[in-house]
């Protein structure tokens, strides 16, 4: 199914998501809470392959009660890749009130269920 999207929303879409990027790469601008849950769940647990080439970005409210931040790899600069392009890697979601999370990290095809975040496996 294609949506119209009007150029407000893409604009905002934009702003919205170097917004994100942009405070990933400067370590004295003030990061999202639930940004710094997660990236911090990441980094603890060495679930990506380079976390200074992770950007993240985050949707609030995806579903009622729920934010979704999903990791993208960073391209450019000292990390390799396309700069004009930003992989998913994986995404997490994160109950508003009890910070549990849950993610698609090993099933990015999105056939199965998500499994609690971190792994415990």
């Amino acid at each position: 199914m294609i949506y119209k999207i009007s150029k407000t929303h893409l604009i905002v879409f934009f702003l919205a998501s170097t917004r994100v990027c942009f405070s990933m790469a400067r370590d004295n601008i003030k990061i999202d809470p639930v940004i710094s849950l997660v990236k911090i769940t990441v980094e603890k647990n060495n679930l990506v392959s380079d976390a200074k080439c992770t950007d993240y970005f985050l949707t609030k409210n995806i579903e009622a009660g729920i934010d979704l931040v999903d990791l993208l790899e960073k391209h450019g600069g000292d990390c390799k890749g396309d700069p004009e392009t930003h992989p998913r890697i994986f995404s997490v979601y994160v109950s508003q009130k009890t910070h549990e999370m849950a993610s698609d990290k090993d099933d990015l095809a999105g056939l199965g269920p998500l499994k609690p975040f971190p792994p415990t496996d």
